[in-house]
């Protein structure tokens, strides 16, 4: 989606965009109707798409971008000559922890009255954007790992689903790299578990460094990890996992204590499962353990 550079942001152009309002202008049909959809769901990425469908049912507007919190939240199908509204998410904070915005692309300029609706949809949509972003917080503190920092296997499957979800309705693959730790077993028995819990921790910092904007790295399970990557094709989950796979070995501790790492992949299919695509490359994971160990196969 090629979008237009023409921007218009409220906080520095007051004539284009009412700082207040003393008059309605949506309907109050039009207002409870809208209210009642966003109230639908605290989930965002779902919560952006509710709020489109609204936004362009009211207004002339073709596209919408929550780009801030993910580059992949991006709704509707605007033209090169649409202009594009920036406002400010009030009490919101985008990935990189400034203040978020919204973005709006409209196909025609708006009259008095519809940017007068803009604004009371987009502060509505504001103070619900704030409670998604509060139970985001919450489900995070539930599905993180103390240890290392990572999701835990919980935030792993609840990733797991909505990357489904993604990929089912924008005909977008991903994929899932597991990773097993060789010998870990023989750390925990000849240092203890103290040391082991170091290795974990070791190996997240560099899975952490490794992955981009748009990974997801997770401790599953003991000494398993599992990464959600943007890669559509083999090469380039052969590609992400040997990078991986060459920044643990590169670690003079872990070398140290002999311990290495197994990698098996699996590249989203049609019809995938949560069980089907993580069986996939686990299986794969397992060839490369019985056969040798430190590799990394596909399935």
């Amino acid at each position: 989606m090629d979008f237009s550079t023409s921007v218009y942001d409220s906080t520095q152009h007051n004539s284009f965009y009412p700082a207040e309002s003393t008059a309605s202008s949506l309907t109050f049909s039009e207002l409870s109707g809208f209210v009642t959809q966003i109230l639908s769901t605290l989930e965002l990425q779902e919560l952006g798409g509710v709020y489109f469908q609204q936004l362009n049912m009211l207004l002339p507007v073709i596209g919408f971008s929550l780009s801030d919190f993910d580059s992949r939240w991006v709704y509707g199908n605007a033209k090169i000559s649409s202009t594009l509204i920036d406002l400010p998410l009030q009490g919101a904070n985008a990935i990189n922890g400034e203040q978020a915005h919204a973005y709006y692309y409209i196909s025609s300029p708006l009259s008095l009255s519809q940017r007068e609706a803009l604004f009371q949809l987009h502060d509505l949509f504001g103070k619900q954007v704030k409670h998604a972003l509060t139970l985001a917080q919450v489900q995070q503190m539930a599905t993180k790992d103390a240890l290392t920092g990572l999701g835990n296997r919980a935030g792993f499957e609840q990733s797991m689903t909505r990357q489904l979800g993604w990929a089912q309705r924008h005909d977008e693959p991903f994929a899932l790299l597991v990773i097993d730790l060789d010998n870990f077993k023989y750390v925990n028995d000849n240092f203890g578990h103290g040391e082991g819990d170091k290795v974990l921790a070791h190996v997240a910092s560099h899975l952490s460094r490794m992955l981009r904007d748009e990974d997801e790295a997770f401790r599953y399970g003991g000494d398993e990890f599992c990464c959600l990557l943007d890669c559509q094709t083999q090469l380039q989950l052969a590609c992400a996992a040997q990078r991986i796979q060459s920044s643990i070995n590169s670690s003079s501790y872990l070398a140290g204590l002999e311990v290495s790492t197994s990698l098996g992949g699996a590249i989203y299919r049609d019809g995938d499962t949560v069980s089907s695509i993580f069986d996939r490359a686990d299986n794969a994971l397992y060839r490369v353990k019985n056969s040798g160990k430190n590799s990394y196969q596909a399935a």
